[in-house]
Order: C-alpha cells, then sequence, then structure tokens
C-alpha cells in the first residue's frame, strides 16, 4: 500500500468516524483498529495525557485488543483506575496524581525517556533475553515485538505521549515508522479537542459544582436563564471561626478551611448532593429530588451525609486535640423547597446559584443552632418527607420569614 493511499484512507477516517468520537478512550479505540485494518497489528497502546485538575495531574488511557490482566501499578500514585471494554478490546484509565512523578516505575518506562528524546523505536527481544525497559518483560510474554513511543504536539501546552506495541514478526519497518509519525500529528489535533472539553468540564464542575458545571458546560449561560429546582437545602456554618482565627495567620487559616471543608465536602458527595457554595466558612449544597426519585430519598440522603460529616469531624478533632488545637464545630440546617437554580448577576461576571425564600430559610434556621444548643436542625416541610423521627425544639420566627416556622432536631 503506497503512502498516498495510506494518507488518504487516514484522512477519510479522521475526518469522518475519528471526527464523531467524543470521549479519548472512544477515539483511542477507533484509531488503533483503523491502524490494525492498516496492518500495522497493533496489540496494545498507551496514552498519557496531563490534565488540570485539583486531585490528579495525569491521566493514562491503556489499549489492548482483548482482555488482558493489567499491570500493576503503585497504588500510592493512583487517584483512581477502572477497566472497561469496548467491543472486542480493553481500556485500562488510570489517573495519577502528582507522586507519579518520581515513581520508580515511570522513571524506568519508555515515557520518561521520551521526555528527553521525543520520540523512540525499541525492539521487544524475545523472553529471557535484556530489555531497554523492564515493561517489555511483560510485552514479551504476550508475543510483542516492537514498541514506538512520541511524545505529542499539543496546541494548549499539555504534555501527550503516544506509545504502540506491534506483533508484527519482524516488528515496524521504516516505512510504517513514517507513517505513524505523520498520522499522529493529525490524531493530536482531535485529541486536542477532547482534551481541552474534558480539562473545560472538569474546571466547570470543580469551580460550580458538578450539575451547575454540566449545565454550563452544556450551554446555559444566559443571565437570568433559571430553572425551578426542588431540593433538600444543606446549610452548614463552622462556629465560633472568627474567635479560631483570631491571631493566625493566612496559612494556617487556610489549613482549618480546608481541613473543615474536607470532611464535610466528601461527606456530601458521597451521599448524592452537590456542593454550590462556599460563602466565607460556611457551605450550600443541594440533593435534588430528581436524583433520589423522590423527596424522602433526597432528604434520607441529606440526614446521612450529615450523620457522616459528624463522625469524620470527631476524627479530624481528634487529631487537632492531640496537636493542642481546638476542636472544630459546626451547626447543620436541613430544610426542603423550591428554590431558583440557575444564573443571576451582570453581563460582565455571572454566578450559577440557587436563590428564594427557600435557600434564606435553611440559611436562617442553621443560625438557631448554636442558639439551641442543637448541631444539626430540620424545618417542618423536610421532616414531613423523610419520615425519620425527630424531636420538636419549638417554633421560631425567622428573619425575612412572616410566619413563626417549627424545627426540629434528631432524637
Amino acid at each position: 500500500m503506497g503512502a498516498r493511499r495510506y494518507e488518504e484512507r487516514f484522512i477519510a477516517w479522521l475526518t469522518d468516524e475519528g471526527a464523531a468520537y467524543h470521549s479519548v478512550a472512544e477515539f483511542l479505540d477507533g484509531f488503533c483498529r483503523f491502524l490494525n485494518r492498516e496492518g500495522f497489528a497493533i496489540r496494545r497502546c498507551n496514552l498519557a495525557t496531563r490534565t488540570v485538575h485539583p486531585q490528579m495531574v495525569a491521566i493514562r488511557h491503556v489499549w489492548t485488543d482483548h482482555p488482558v490482566e493489567v499491570i500493576p501499578v503503585n497504588p500510592m500514585v493512583v487517584v483512581r483506575r477502572r477497566q472497561y471494554r469496548i467491543g472486542d478490546a480493553m481500556i485500562d484509565e488510570i489517573y495519577f496524581n502528582a507522586m507519579n512523578e518520581e515513581n520508580p516505575q515511570y522513571l524506568a518506562s519508555p515515557f520518561y525517556r521520551l521526555l528527553s528524546c521525543g520520540e523512540l523505536y525499541e525492539p521487544i527481544h524475545p523472553v529471557g533475553e535484556p530489555q531497554p525497559f523492564p515493561v517489555f518483560d511483560d510485552l514479551a510474554k504476550e508475543g510483542c515485538s516492537g514498541y514506538f513511543g512520541l511524545y505529542l504536539k499539543s496546541f494548549a501546552g499539555v504534555r501527550q505521549q503516544i506509545g504502540l506495541v506491534t506483533m508484527l514478526p519482524q516488528g515496524l519497518c521504516e516505512k510504517q515508522i513514517e507513517n505513524l509519525r505523520w498520522s499522529l500529528d493529525l490524531f493530536t489535533l482531535h485529541l486536542n479537542t477532547l482534551m481541552e472539553y474534558s480539562i473545560k468540564n472538569t474546571l466547570a464542575r470543580t469551580y460550580i459544582g458538578e450539575d451547575p458545571g454540566r449545565r454550563v458546560c452544556d450551554g446555559m449561560i444566559g443571565m437570568g436563564e433559571v430553572v425551578s429546582l426542588e431540593a433538600a437545602i444543606w446549610f452548614s456554618d463552622l462556629r465560633g471561626f472568627t474567635a479560631i482565627s483570631d491571631g493566625m495567620d493566612a496559612e494556617q487559616l487556610i489549613d482549618i478551611l480546608n481541613a473543615y471543608f474536607e470532611v464535610v465536602v466528601q461527606a456530601i458527595y458521597e451521599r448524592g448532593g452537590d456542593v454550590l457554595k462556599y460563602i466565607g466558612d460556611a457551605i450550600l449544597a443541594i440533593f435534588p429530588v430528581s436524583s433520589f426519585n423522590g423527596a424522602e430519598g433526597a432528604c434520607e440522603a441529606a440526614l446521612l451525609a450529615a450523620e457522616d460529616s459528624a463522625a469524620r469531624l470527631a476524627v479530624l478533632n481528634e487529631s487537632r486535640i492531640e496537636h493542642g488545637q481546638s476542636a472544630l464545630e459546626h451547626g447543620v440546617s436541613l430544610h426542603l423547597g423550591n428554590a431558583q437554580y440557575g444564573n443571576i448577576g451582570s453581563r460582565q461576571r455571572l454566578d450559577f446559584t440557587l436563590i428564594g425564600r427557600e435557600v434564606n430559610i435553611a440559611s436562617r434556621i442553621e443560625g438557631l443552632t448554636k442558639q439551641v444548643g442543637e448541631t444539626m436542625l430540620c424545618s417542618a416541610p423536610f421532616v414531613a418527607a423523610s419520615k425519620r423521627p425527630m424531636r420538636s425544639i419549638g417554633d421560631f420566627r425567622l428573619k425575612g420569614v412572616a410566619a413563626p416556622m417549627e424545627v426540629f432536631a434528631p432524637r
């Protein structure tokens, strides 16, 4: 097959089938299948991309033409890992933290070598013979014969590397390597688009919340564009923060806030909630009724999150007390209602948030927690929907609410 014909076939694939893929894994799978139709006999393809995320620095997708036993990776450098099928092929998806940059397994890999040389082709020797990289021992057992690696070009300046392993008896010839090099330059164009889309979604969900991030990325960006949302509304506030922070430097102050937010927010997300906003040392979160097949499920999830956060805060306080630091306490209010959910602000600066009477009620009830000596208080609508037994604390007038409201605490 001549080079021109290969180029034409690749461009036809890239602009038709390739351009239709919406995820990196699907795009990589399609690319490897194209190469195998062209006779490259790719057994394994490893694509590593840097990303922008508060917990991880890189994502690695390992494609194999059939399900295989995955190669062990140091668990200390892994944030998340999963395997899944795409047809008869398998994807091993790994999210790495910053520690991977110093991981001995990475430092002894072809990808580390690519940082300095940009491109390499190495034969994979038969089993039992010395190999240039430790990973080649496993590849030799699968009958692989050659490895081509390339540092990809990225218009966004994000590090991207790819490694392709062939099973051709004589490895890859010069013409095949030339074709790979040429096609990967074009492959990178759509890969960059997919990575930019992924990073955009990650940043939106990290900074404004999971559901708001999804809605904004899907186009809900007009000023005044709001929807009515029924949800269990969570409002919590760190007690005595002004006194705690008195005399502290900025770094200590941030450490306390981050420690508090970490234990509470993790509990909210693990129970299916979504944090919308940090307001100083306070947290506004929602448990949408639509996500739990009804109000009772949403309220139960919020209660479980409150219980989880209390347990985690107790563990955090044990450590703080051991180190001579004061314990952290917070108040939590839970309310159920319909609020306006969407974009407010000005043309220059919008905020995606929850507003309305029900949010005010949740905030005012939280303000009662210290007054009545309770860690958690719930509104009457919340209690009625949750079906959990509660004890009445009494009726209270809330600022901005005309009629007194009865509030409840767990038994």
